[in-house]
């Protein structure tokens, strides 16, 4: 099932607490969609939960408008974490502790299944919450915020001469389109949601034995380069293809090799069972490895020195969400964020301007024989929240932002 997510963009300053606090952070994000769900009980996903609220409702938490605390002004020092991270209180990085609690607490009222929040500023931890049972080694699972790490290999690739560019057809890496209709998709078509193939539903490939030549085998339903939707997981199936063949490896191995190893990222990438990496969903990692990610994208692409992803691919790939618009597999998260969102309110949200990264996963199991191949009874176990709006949640970890 396809749901095309509602945006609603707001505006507002990062900087000092007598900034204006306008309702709306762009949530098309909840991403939702039915087809990246995961099921808690069963093997299919669940439905697609409904759009994201815009925030500021009369049932909206509502944030601090003061602090308990002296909250400091900056500047502040910025910091890169080793294998192990540093921690700062929230207040001596510019963060009132009370509008953090206020998230907190809005995350992990009962019945919302959270397994972590997390959130970082100039590179410390300053706020980290697990539930009962969940601690920090604890894997959490991504669901469709890999989409926004597989869009950072296609830039990887080309930042490497991999990709040439993004104007080269889908069919040099995916040689069973070539002489068809489909040899026009080029990549960009691809990356920007553009393809005109047909869509499908998500339970259906999320159960399909070979994911990716379902992906393939959709029609298509107008030319290449008309937009006929908002969302594809399929789209972003075949993605994950053009890596391995553009990189010779799959794209669990070439993040592993590309990026974590720079940054200290490490996660284990579930697959169809024909072998291919479902890179619309299903990453699974420690909540502070993907803190990693956003950190990363907090900071342009570098990481201490070194240069991970170029400032072209950059601003190419993360410009249109900032913008308002869903493209290169990131979303917009509003106040000049942008947001990899996947089901049940899995979210790493980046805010460059203050160097902030929030993240929120949910409690998650790991059904099955302990194999992360998607087959049989092996699947993922998230669960749906009862009470909770990825833009309430956000709204109110920007509300604790006051220092410069």
């Amino acid at each position: 099932m396809f749901q095309s997510p509602a945006r609603s963009i707001g505006k507002r300053g990062l900087s000092r607490q007598g900034r204006a606090r306008t309702a709306g952070l762009a949530l098309a994000a909840l991403v939702l969609l039915g087809a990246c769900g995961g099921g808690s009980g069963g093997s299919e996903p669940a439905p697609p939960p409904p759009p994201a609220g815009t925030g500021g409702g009369s049932d909206t938490p509502a944030g601090t408008d003061g602090c308990s605390v002296e909250v400091s002004g900056g500047p502040y020092e910025r910091t890169w974490p080793d294998m192990e991270w540093e921690s700062r209180s929230p207040e001596s990085q510019g963060l009132c502790p009370d509008g953090i609690d206020a998230a907190m607490d809005y995350a992990f009222r009962a019945g919302n299944d959270t397994g972590a929040v997390l959130l970082v500023r100039n590179g410390y931890i300053v706020a980290e919450r697990y539930s009962e049972d969940r601690e920090a080694a604890d894997l959490a699972t991504s669901w469709s915020v890999a989409k926004s790490l597989a869009s950072a290999l296609v830039g990887a690739a080309l930042d490497d001469g991999l990709i040439l560019n993004l104007d080269q057809r889908v069919s040099e890496f995916v040689p069973a389109w070539r002489d068809t209709d489909k040899s026009a998709i080029t990549l960009e078509h691809l990356m920007t949601l553009r393809t005109a193939l047909d869509t499908v539903d998500g339970t259906d490939l999320y159960d399909a034995q070979d994911q990716l030549q379902f992906s393939l085998d959709r029609e298509l339903v107008g030319e290449p380069g008309e937009r006929h939707y908002d969302y594809s997981n399929a789209d972003v199936m075949i993605a994950g293809e053009v890596i391995r063949s553009a990189t010779g490896m799959p794209a669990g191995a070439y993040l592993d090799q590309r990026i974590g190893a720079t940054i200290g990222f490490s996660g284990d990438w579930w697959a169809d069972g024909a072998g291919h990496a479902m890179t619309y969903c299903c990453l699974d990692a420690t909540p502070r490895g993907f803190a990693r990610f956003g950190l990363l994208f907090a900071r342009g692409g570098e990481w201490n020195g070194t240069t991970v992803l170029s400032g072209d691919w950059m601003e190419q790939s993360t410009g249109p969400a900032s913008e308002g618009r869903y493209r290169f597999y990131w979303w917009s998260a509003g106040s000049g964020g942008i947001g990899a969102f996947g089901l049940h309110g899995q979210i790493v949200a980046v805010y460059p301007e203050a160097d902030l990264v929030v993240t929120r996963f949910s409690r998650y199991t790991k059904q099955g024989d302990g194999r992360s191949v998607r087959e049989g009874d092996n699947y993922h176990g998230t669960a749906e929240p009862e009470d909770f709006d990825n833009a309430d949640f956000l709204e109110l970890a920007l509300d604790s932002l006051q220092g410069d």
